[in-house]
């Protein structure tokens, strides 16, 4: 389970919203499993259907959460017009192939995928872990 406060829980939604029509993504980082801090990131693609992380915020954000004390709790992504479910994109995403065995293992374990869809008027938000490539949902709490 991830447990997200309230205001973590509202930041997502506004910078979703305000990506519109793209798709939004950032990462949520916490100290002890407990999240406290969404780092809203540019979607590099400009997509509704996709995202990335540019590369050099992503590089900014990982230093800030590793000199503040924090850890990577999870990844999310907005979806702008489908639920709150994996797209074969997310799934590849999720995994890292090793070049030389060609093996599949989680990008970066212990991270959760959060996805928020916009489909419908009031946001769904999910989360997932792909531990052998396949998503496996987990609860979310916001409080």
């Amino acid at each position: 389970m991830i447990e997200l406060p309230r205001s973590v829980y509202d930041e997502m939604v506004m910078h979703a919203r305000k990506s519109l029509p793209n798709e939004a993504c950032g990462v949520i980082a916490g100290r002890d499993g407990r999240a406290d801090r969404l780092y809203p990131m540019l979607n590099a693609e400009k997509s509704p259907v996709v995202y990335r992380f540019d590369s050099n915020e992503q590089v900014r954000v990982f230093k800030d959460i590793d000199v503040n004390g924090r850890e990577l709790l999870a990844i999310f992504h907005s979806h702008t017009h489908t639920e709150a479910f994996p797209s074969p994109t997310d799934r590849a995403q999720a995994q890292w192939r090793d070049p030389v065995t060609g093996e599949e293992t989680p990008a970066y374990p212990g991270t959760r995928y959060l996805i928020l869809s916009l489909a419908e008027p009031e946001p769904v938000l999910r989360a997932f872990t792909f531990p052998g490539g396949d998503p496996v949902e987990e609860e979310v709490r916001v409080w």
